[in-house]
């Protein structure tokens, strides 16, 4: 796709005053040219991180791996986490670490697992420059988790040993006499069965197909990086020449926010 940038026309936007827009009449005391840019919007994703602390800021996160499925588009992040803190249990740590090896380790990362949010209005990146707004659309936008798989592999091995125990028990008490017991028996119509088959096939397909994409490797840079401002230079628009609007303000501003008509109670 070329790129295409596209800048509002500052004449009519001019002649627009606040009280068109149900605003308090108030001097306007600057305009601010907008351009849009395509140049990065492709792989350009928003990742949110709702369980975070909201005060957090740049270069707290620090992952110290970073993995990408790009077919599914999921995105695995481990955070190394304190375990020299007088705040970590490092007797549970040890509990839970069963669950990502059985050398001993303890429980010393988190890992971010991604989930896709449906997209239920429009986002965009803006970047200031020179006194210019430059807006780029946003692809996707994804949310990180915490991941609890090492406690489905804490379980399993919990499960595993319970089972071997019970299998022990079972070989003591083979001579003894089994007690007759009353089985019920469920019968599903041959629609509703299929129908489950189908349900299940479909989620264990594509749970299947995921787990069997491999992981590719991310480098993480974080604000301030040289790599990261490289890439916010791709914010700004590479040609400012003004454009022929082919919409009225109203209708530009409607295609980016939705309805700018004042509520009417």
């Amino acid at each position: 796709m070329a790129d295409t940038d596209i800048s509002m026309n500052e004449r009519e936007v001019s002649t627009i005053s606040a009280k068109e827009y149900g605003l308090p009449d108030e001097e306007i005391v600057a305009e601010i040219p907008i351009y849009l840019t395509h140049r990065i919007a492709k792989n350009l994703h928003l990742l949110q991180y709702p369980q975070r602390a909201s005060h957090a800021r740049p270069g707290e996160l620090n992952p110290s791996v970073a993995r990408f499925k790009p077919i599914h588009g999921q995105i695995e992040m481990d955070i190394q986490l304190d375990v020299a803190s007088p705040m970590y249990n490092k007797e549970r740590g040890r509990d839970l670490g069963v669950g990502l090896s059985d050398n001993g380790r303890i429980l010393d990362i988190q890992t971010l697992v991604s989930v896709n949010i449906p997209k239920s209005s429009n986002y965009m990146a803006g970047a200031f420059r020179d006194g210019a707004l430059h807006l780029t659309p946003i692809e996707k936008i994804t949310q990180l988790r915490p991941s609890l798989k090492y406690l489905d592999r804490v379980a399993e091995k919990e499960l595993a040993a319970s089972k071997l125990d019970n299998d022990d028990d079972d070989d003591e008490d083979g001579k003894k006499e089994m007690k007759a017991q009353t089985i019920q028996v469920t019968v599903r119509s041959a629609q509703a069965e299929e129908a489950l088959r189908q349900q299940q096939n479909s989620i264990s397909y594509l749970q299947q197909k995921l787990e069997e994409e491999p992981w590719s490797k991310l480098s993480y840079y974080d604000v301030g990086s040289e790599e990261s401002s490289m890439v916010s230079s791709k914010l700004v628009a590479r040609h400012t020449d003004n454009l022929v609007c082919k919409t009225s303000p109203d209708e530009f501003l409607t295609a980016i926010i939705g309805s700018i008509e004042p509520d009417v109670l």
